[in-house]
């Protein structure tokens, strides 16, 4: 074979490889398929496990050393983000690597209750694989500043393993966000209070009362108790002292000496007992302009309000 023949040959061949190269890298394992796997990228995972996981997977073809080598051709085997993905045969290497530099990871839908205190929250957040309990706990403990009644109750979507640090984040980011818009500190000023005192007052307005339209009204028991220098007399900053919370508190429980209660003493407890939500908040700012001290759960589960002691006992009948 003479030079130009050597030459035509090499090109060729380099052609071929170019052709096969691209077209591995554009055709899916299976073109047509419309399976979805739910794939786990761990922490700590390297570039030659993650093509090892999508390869068990069936995600691309075994033993896929053209995925290999793209991967280093790009420079991507420290930008590959661990996570669960959605991802399927029928996706290309192209689209999968996008993914996966991109961090799209699977996001799942969380509430977090109004009324819940910052172990409840960490307990659903360990039972819905986003954070670990004990690390959340420990966070918040350590915390400058507790993080009890700051921790929005809302719908978050987050990833599985999110981590306690950043569903953390997240919650009291969101709690700053809807204090601005909503103008909280603006608005406690202006009644004479601090926003830590409303959201203390807001925590157990959101634990006494179960529906909307009695909040501002139990708020105003609450004001004109303060106002006058009456205990506030909250069963819910009873139940907060407790480690299990009663069904029915007695008089031993009411005698627990602890600033949270406030039969004991005057004022509000020195912090939130809750996480309260929006409703909660906006009673503990903007109360109603009654002349309540006391309020009794009826049977519908609604309050029965009166403005004596005597009206009080009768509606306890």
């Amino acid at each position: 074979m003479n030079f130009i023949g050597k030459l035509f040959f090499i090109f060729s061949l380099i052609f071929l490889i170019a052709i096969l190269f691209i077209t591995a890298i554009y055709f899916p394992l299976e073109e047509n398929s419309a399976t979805q796997k739910a794939i786990n990228i761990s922490s700590g995972t390297n570039a030659k496990e993650i093509v090892d996981v999508l390869e068990k997977n069936e995600i691309i073809r075994k033993n896929n050393y053209i995925f290999r080598i793209l991967i280093k051709l790009l420079k991507l085997e420290d930008q590959l983000k661990y996570g669960e993905y959605n991802l399927s045969p029928s996706m290309n290497m192209l689209q999968i690597l996008d993914k996966l530099v991109k961090g799209e990871v699977i996001v799942y839908k969380i509430t977090i209750p109004e009324g819940y205190t910052y172990t409840q929250i960490a307990e659903l957040l360990d039972k819905k694989e986003v954070a670990e309990k004990e690390t959340f706990l420990k966070l918040a403990k350590d915390s400058e500043k507790s993080w009890e009644g700051y921790l929005f109750p809302d719908t978050y979507e987050v990833p599985k393993k999110y981590g306690a640090e950043n569903m953390s984040k997240v919650m009291l980011s969101n709690f700053n966000q809807i204090a601005i818009e909503n103008k909280f500190t603006e608005k406690a000023e202006e009644i004479g209070f601090s926003l830590n005192e409303i959201i203390i007052l807001a925590s157990i307005i959101e634990k006494e009362a179960k529906f909307s339209e009695e909040k501002s009204k139990v708020s105003s028991v609450f004001y004109n108790r303060l106002e006058i220098g009456m205990k506030l007399q909250s069963c819910a900053t009873i139940q907060y002292i407790l480690e299990t919370p009663k069904e029915i508190l007695d008089e031993n429980d009411l005698k627990i000496d602890s600033p949270y209660n406030t039969y004991l003493y005057k004022g509000l407890p020195p912090g939130p007992i809750c996480n309260p939500g929006l409703d909660s908040i906006m009673a503990a700012l903007e109360p109603e302009e009654e002349d309540y001290l006391y309020f009794v759960l009826g049977e519908n589960g609604k309050h029965i309000f009166s403005k004596t002691y005597q009206e009080h006992l009768k509606n306890k009948k």
